[in-house]
Parts: structure tokens; sequence; C-alpha cells
């Protein structure tokens, strides 16, 4: 074997552990917030007659548990809201204390990331 096939070959190995560790990585910890899973935040009022405002938002790059995570914590951090995603039609429904309108919550989603529309 001549120094070109070698490099050639170190390279390809190099390229293939590379790959490797980025699929077990995905696989253990999700697509999205790196190697740690991003934790859940609790609301305090869990009562949805006190949240009198629903708002429907349709969510479109929602990949995984820390994706959706994320989205409800973007709401459930502050008072008086209370989100729920649902991953099978890639919805968010936030109830709310206060009227809000579809593009105050769409902004706040793409603080975080996400493109999202009125449904």
């Amino acid at each position: 074997m001549n120094l070109p096939t070698i490099l050639i070959c170190v390279i390809l190995i190099i390229v293939i552990i590379i790959g490797i560790r980025s699929t077990k990585k995905r696989a253990t910890s999700g697509c999205c917030g790196g190697s740690e899973t991003v934790k859940k935040i609790k609301i305090k009022d869990k009562n949805k007659e006190h949240y009198p405002y629903q708002t429907i938002l349709k969510v479109y790059d929602i990949h995984c548990q820390n994706c959706v995570r994320t989205i409800e914590n973007t709401f459930n951090s502050q008072e008086g809201f209370y989100a729920k995603v649902n991953t099978e039609n890639n919805t968010v429904t936030i109830l709310s204390k206060k009227q809000y309108s579809a593009k105050e919550l769409i902004n706040t989603l793409s603080k975080v990331g996400y493109t999202s529309k009125e449904l």
C-alpha cells in the first residue's frame, strides 16, 4: 500500500467513528438539546378552568421529546400559562389567564427556534 491509500483509509475510519458516535448520541438523548435531556417545568396551577383563553398553534419542527419539553417549558415557565404539545398532529394548545394574540404566542415560540402558525 502506498501513503495516499493509507491516509484515505485513516480518514474514512475517523469519519465512520464520528458518524457512529453521533448516531449513538442522538439515539440516547434525542435530536435536540445536545447530550442533556430537557427537564420538564411543572406548573403550579393545573386547574384548566382557571385558564379561560385557548390558542392552538401548528408547530412545524417538533422532532423529539426534548422539542416537546422545550415548547411546553417556554410557556409553562411563565405565570398564567398552561401549554401542552400534541405530537400526533404537531400542535401546541396554549391556555392562558389573560388574552394574548396568536402573533404574540408565535413570536414567543420563534424566540426559542420553532416555526408555527395559528390553526
